[in-house]
């Protein structure tokens, strides 16, 4: 009798101490023991090499803690440990040794979808379906041309059937071309491009504007037979392989990303071409996109005469029709003369340049030619040329190369688009508006040349007369990003400038050049 009260005090205890052993390892590690769950895969289609991200719970935290199972239907699985990982995601990189589990073509690993799971403690109860399942190709080799380097991971994978890479409610089954970049499907796949992204190699132009591009590039007009190819696939130009879009594959002043964007604004804004690739209504593979292959061997002939093409009138109309047509400016008699004493107001046409009498209606014809090649198009029709504000003079890197010896204006005046007829948003067209606010309209700000009456103006400087003189006029020294010229009294020329600051007129080593 003495003994059972401590029996029962040490089996009590002992049923304490067995339940605290329980209740803290099934605390301290319930994370560890739930079952991982996957709710996405991205990307859906990955070469190996590439990086998978798998979105979740029940992960374990940290680098290398987690494995993923990849199995193909009908195949093994291959265990792969994952990267760093939390909770709730994970990252993957896909291993060479999963070639081994692909399908295969001609004895050679192909694309493969593979169903995933993953082991973290516990392993997840079941491997994706199919509509969250990756498709994954073989290694993507560098190529000649400079390798694969920011291509799309779905470059040459065929998209998902029962995905909708455009998001237009059909199926990318029923879909001859699942990104909208106006290539078909086979042909993307035929180029290693990727049929559901519209810019493969994410420089921000579309694949089907650069593949047509090429073809326009290769169209050797004067050779017999003459086969025009898409680009060549080891080369970058243009090539929706490649990151290319600042280059200006065929020298008409505009790069590869200027012509797409104009050629967007023709079907989107102005509605002067309808969005389609044969053909296109600017390419970077032509200095005339407007014209036709002719003959037998399809020579390229230009077809919009410089006599009717309409922005120019546009413009003209615009002007008149909001009373921009004319401008009074005061006369520059002088660089240091006394406003209170000398300078007059005079009234301008806005095209008169030079400030001497009538207009100077064919500034924007820099080739002096029958025929508007891209360059001297005006597809805002804003008075300015694509090339005045895409390399031009309504470019601040225009002014620096050409009139090198002179110091910038402090201010960084913003230049105007070629798709954007008022590219600050004032309602003043971009060739009426005055960006640097002293009064002389940007049109009259393009060329000293042109200001100072000289007749001879280069297409990528101007060109003439190079020391300032009596024979040179003070109105010649325009421009449109300093607005101490060409009038230092301006009304937004400093009237104390900072001591230290250098730039015309207030720089004590500047000699004014008309033209370097």
């Amino acid at each position: 009798m003495v003994f059972r009260p401590r029996t029962r005090q040490l089996r009590r205890a002992v049923a304490v101490a067995a339940l605290g052993a329980l209740v803290v390892p099934a605390t301290a590690g319930a994370a560890t023991k739930k079952t991982p769950v996957i709710t996405k895969v991205t990307p859906k289609t990955a070469y190996v090499g590439a990086k998978l991200t798998i979105t979740g719970k029940h992960f374990k935290r940290g680098k290398a803690k987690n494995s993923v199972l990849f199995r193909r239907d009908g195949g093994k699985a291959l265990f792969v440990k994952a990267d760093v990982s939390t909770t709730k995601k994970l990252t993957v990189v896909l291993p060479k040794s999963l070639e081994k589990y692909m399908l295969t073509q001609g004895g050679q690993p192909t694309v493969t979808r593979f169903r995933v799971r993953v082991l973290a403690g516990k392993l997840g109860k079941a491997f994706t379906s199919v509509k969250e399942s990756p498709l994954i190709a073989p290694e993507r080799i560098a190529d000649a041309g400079g390798g694969a380097g920011g291509v799309s991971d779905g470059a040459g994978i065929p998209p998902a059937p029962d995905g909708d890479c455009d998001g237009d409610r059909t199926l990318n089954s029923a879909d001859a071309d699942d990104d909208n970049d106006l290539l078909p499907d086979p042909l993307e796949l035929s180029l290693k491009l990727d049929p559901c992204v519209g810019d493969t190699d994410g420089d921000g132009v579309e694949d089907g504007f650069e593949y047509q591009s090429a073809i326009d590039l290769n169209n050797d007009d004067y050779q017999a037979p003459n086969t025009a190819i898409p680009f060549p696939a080891k080369t970058p130009y243009p090539n929706p392989l490649f990151k290319d879009a600042d280059v200006d594959y065929d020298g008409d002043s505009l790069t590869l990303d200027d012509e797409y964007k104009l050629w967007k604004y023709t079907y989107e804004v102005n509605f002067t071409a309808s969005r389609t690739l044969t053909p296109l209504s600017y390419t970077d593979g032509a200095q005339y996109s407007l014209s036709q292959l002719t003959g037998g061997n399809g020579r390229r002939q230009p077809t919009q005469l410089v006599a009717t093409y309409a922005p120019p009138q546009t413009f003209r109309t615009w002007l008149a029709t909001y009373g921009f047509e004319s401008v009074t400016l005061r006369s520059v008699p002088g660089i240091f003369s006394d406003p209170m004493t000398e300078g007059v107001l005079e009234t301008h046409n806005i095209t008169n340049m030079d400030r001497v009498g009538g207009t100077t209606p064919d500034y924007w014809n820099v080739e002096s030619d029958l025929y508007v090649s891209d360059n001297e198009r005006d597809e805002d029709a804003d008075g300015l040329t694509n090339y005045h504000e895409v390399s031009g003079p309504m470019t601040r890197d225009w002014w620096e190369a050409c009139y090198s010896n002179e110091n910038a204006y402090p201010i960084k005046y913003a230049g105007t688009k070629a798709y954007d007829n008022d590219s600050d948003g004032d309602g003043i067209v971009d060739g009426a508006d005055d960006q640097d606010f002293d009064d002389v309209p940007n049109i009259m700000e393009l060329s000293r040349s042109l200001a100072g009456n000289y007749p001879i103006q280069a297409a990528n400087c101007d060109t003439g007369s190079a020391i300032h003189d009596s024979s040179v006029p003070n109105k010649a020294l325009v421009n449109p990003f300093n607005p101490c010229l060409p009038d230092r009294f301006s009304r937004t020329c400093p009237i104390h400038p900072t001591i230290g600051q250098k730039y015309p007129p207030f720089d004590t080593e500047w000699e004014p050049l008309v033209l370097n």
